[in-house]
């Protein structure tokens, strides 16, 4: 099966949770941004506002990416045998998909204090994170690094891998910010925020398609010389 029927298959299994997601997700960014603006702008100062919406924007930008990768990565492993429902797989990954996302942003972090650029790299190298989570039966098993693992990988492909995180998470966000934030409040444009929202569903399900087969080329020329 080419990418584009798989796609259109993985399209098929999630794009409505995934997109009520997206909806969620983007208006609550967009309301407690709107927050801060206002709190910062208030000439009497409201800086326990500001530190109480930025709080809530923090915890809303942890919660919602993990949570929207998780339902596209069980999708993508339906592909590859997984039967059961995504409440099931949602059960079994997602709460060690936060922690071992926690840690490569916290390593991250930590070489961002250092230098900008490997910060960056670091970014790059720990963004297979969730699929090593979600589809290694080696990590179910305890005998690998989550972190390591998708270091290594992102180390063999480290031109597609990183194509994808400059095109997907970065060009086409800053351009699509740059002409059409002012119609993502959904109570002010609703068809404009909804479309938005139904293109970043499909940007999200096409970028993290083409990143799980690039983990699933490894992981089969890993087993082939086991």
């Amino acid at each position: 099966m080419n990418f584009f029927a798989e796609n259109l298959q993985v399209f098929k299994k999630v794009f409505l949770p995934l997109f009520a997601l997206v909806v969620l997700s983007t208006n609550i960014d967009q309301y407690l941004n709107l927050h801060i603006e206002n709190a910062l702008r208030d000439p009497q100062g409201a800086q326990q506002q500001v530190y109480m919406w930025g709080f809530l924007s923090i915890i809303s930008s942890i919660l919602f990416p993990v949570l929207l990768m998780s339902v596209a990565l069980y999708a993508l492993n339906t592909q590859i045998g997984w039967t059961k429902s995504l409440e099931e797989f949602l059960k079994k990954n997602l709460n060690q998909i936060y922690i071992e996302t926690l840690r490569s942003w916290g390593k991250t972090l930590l070489w961002s204090l250092l230098l900008i650029l490997p910060g960056l790299w670091k970014y790059v190298e720990y963004s297979l994170v969730p699929f090593v989570v979600t589809s290694s039966a080696r990590y179910d098993e305890g005998k690998e690094d989550a972190l390591q693992r998708s270091a290594q990988i992102v180390r063999h492909h480290w031109g597609k891998v990183l194509g994808v995180v400059i095109f997907f998470h970065l060009f086409i966000p800053l351009v699509l910010t740059a002409l059409f934030d002012s119609y993502r409040l959904i109570w002010k444009t609703p068809l404009q925020s909804l479309s938005l929202s139904a293109l970043d569903t499909y940007l999200l399900l096409v970028s993290t398609h083409i990143l799980f087969n690039i983990f699933r080329s490894e992981v089969r020329r890993h087993d082939a010389h086991v």
